[in-house]
């Protein structure tokens, strides 16, 4: 089915997002986006009201529609709403997931060890921009695929709706500073024992353990918003 033009706005919005494009602070121009996408006005608007739902951007009477600043608590509520959902599916998955799911995972677990070696070469020892883009990039389809994998459409529909997985990873696409190669390779090995649990089948050991991947996650980057100021 083709997407309707208010999805086609929707996802190039949501692209320039996280990319970086647009960043906090920036306002959105209805025209200029239209022009670029090559809609007209209308589907923009409507784009950027979902957007405004999931929090993304902010409406200022009087001024416009702009890219919302990271707000400490609203990525601290949605770390305890990852734990609750992505726990959860870490279990289910245990049960359900396949070999074909399991062997993609396998895949993206290579990739984000490949940069975590990248960034052990570097004399900061943490991350470019590029590469906390590509890494961010390998967590956002490791757990999307793991939600799937849990077959359950209702958790997949909760997921989707309050962007648990996404909103937090581009919170965190401009502090590369985050992602070091501790980080790197603590979450990789932790990512490891995941898929062993999920081969065993022991869908106990995965919800605790994606749980304990969440929690420290949480901890990390709340750490560090407070540290840099940012947190409010």
């Amino acid at each position: 089915m083709e997407p309707t033009l208010a999805e086609k706005s929707y996802d190039h919005i949501r692209k320039m997002l996280s990319s970086g494009e647009l960043a906090p602070g920036d306002r959105l121009v209805n025209r200029a986006l239209a022009n670029e996408i090559g809609v007209s006005v209308i589907p923009v608007r409507e784009a950027i009201h979902r957007l405004a739902t999931e929090g993304l951007i902010e409406h200022i009477p009087g001024s416009g529609a702009f890219v919302r600043e990271t707000d400490p608590q609203d990525l601290d509520n949605l770390y305890v709403l990852r734990d609750a959902l992505e726990s959860c599916a870490a279990g289910e998955a245990a049960r359900y997931i396949n070999d074909h799911q399991l062997h993609e995972l396998s895949s993206i677990l290579r990739e984000a060890q490949d940069i975590a070696d990248q960034i052990m070469q570097r004399q900061t020892q943490h991350a470019t921009k590029r590469q906390m883009h590509a890494w961010l990039d390998t967590e956002q389809r490791f757990h999307e695929l793991l939600i799937e994998a849990a077959r359950n459409p209702l958790l997949a529909k909760v997921t989707h709706e309050h962007r648990a997985i996404g909103q937090i990873f581009d919170a965190q696409r401009d502090d590369p500073q985050l992602l070091t190669h501790e980080v790197a390779d603590r979450t990789c090995t932790g990512k490891q024992a995941l898929l062993d649990a999920f081969k065993r089948r022991d869908h106990e050991k995965a919800r605790e353990l994606m749980s304990q991947q969440i929690q420290r996650g949480r901890r990390k980057v709340l750490k560090y918003l407070r540290s840099s100021g940012r947190q409010q």
